[in-house]
């Protein structure tokens, strides 16, 4: 089998229906579930905390003076993501104040409650992705049901149909979070107008539509080399957590830990905040850095896919 199977009707086709059985599965019921508490709890933890300060304040108008404060609440998220990193383009004059640049973009020149919620959903986003895109053909695989679907259709049209409805379902998974972010900032709270939240909730969904698309293609290399689906979501969630875990601790190591941070550059942890950078270089970098991945784990996965017993 050669990419040269894949049809158009019959890739829409897949991906159609692959999307609604997503909607209407335990999977991705639960998927869409773990994307709404990651999204809504991130949120919280910050408007919680600004809340407080718009009623301490005595009201709308008075709060909107008190916007330092708010950016102090979402500093320690954002200066945590972004920080520590050391190609960062920080100038003589700015390393002299202790200021980040980039910090200083996501606080004061994008809205700070938003900017601290998208790093969030950034970090957490990949390990939620590996929850819900683990199944995407073990589960077939295992009781042989995908065989009556090559009886009409090529293994490349399932293979890359399946993979585009997953994607289609985690980009409405994230826009209904960020919608119902932006709505409550926009309408609780003072801070922002809405042209700043509109903008910026864009570029954030973006972002996290590039970010999902190596960890759905790499989910789905894991899924169609094994029967089993919950070996599927073992390997899925290890390999997805246990990078960057090993990473975090090999960098406490004396000898190794200016070389174990190397090993987020696996995947898409060691660019992926870069989605989010004041640069458009940097942003393009790390789009292409995504797309990149995408292509190496799709080829891997549909090379093994072709090749198996189903």
């Amino acid at each position: 089998m050669s990419l040269r199977d894949v049809g158009r009707r019959h890739l829409a086709l897949i991906a159609f229906y692959s999307t609604r059985y997503a909607v209407r599965g335990g999977t991705g019921l639960v998927f869409l579930l773990l994307v709404l508490v990651l999204g809504l709890f991130a949120a919280n933890l910050l408007i919680s905390r600004v809340e407080q300060l718009k009623l301490s304040a005595g009201g709308d108008e008075a709060a909107k003076e008190r916007l330092d404060d708010v950016v102090r609440v979402a500093k320690p998220l954002v200066e945590w993501a972004v920080g520590g990193r050391e190609d960062l383009p920080v100038t003589a004059a700015q390393a002299r104040e202790g200021r980040d640049p980039w910090a200083t973009y996501l606080l004061q020149k994008r809205p700070a409650l938003l900017s601290a919620i998208l790093l969030g959903l950034l970090f957490g986003l990949p390990l939620v992705l590996a929850s819900g895109a683990f199944n995407q053909y073990s589960g077939d695989v295992s009781t042989r049901g995908i065989r009556f679907v090559l009886l009409r259709t090529e293994r490349a049209n399932i293979y890359f149909g399946r993979f585009l409805g997953m994607a289609v379902f985690a980009a409405l998974a994230v826009g209904l979070v960020l919608a119902i972010v932006v709505a409550y900032l926009g309408f609780a709270l003072p801070f922002y107008t809405w042209g700043e939240l509109l903008g910026w909730g864009a570029t954030g969904f973006a972002a996290l539509v590039l970010l999902s698309l190596p960890y759905i293609a790499l989910c789905g290399w894991i899924s169609a080399a094994i029967d089993s689906q919950f070996g599927s979501f073992a390997v899925c969630g290890l390999v997805v957590g246990g990078i960057p875990l090993f990473g975090a601790i090999g960098g406490l190591l004396p000898h190794y830990g200016k070389y174990a941070r190397y090993l987020h550059y696996l995947l898409p942890w060691g660019v992926q905040n870069r989605l989010l950078h004041f640069e458009a270089g940097q942003v393009a970098l790390a789009a292409l850095a995504c797309l990149g991945y995408t292509a190496v784990f799709l080829a891997l996965g549909y090379r093994h896919f072709s090749r198996r017993d189903l």
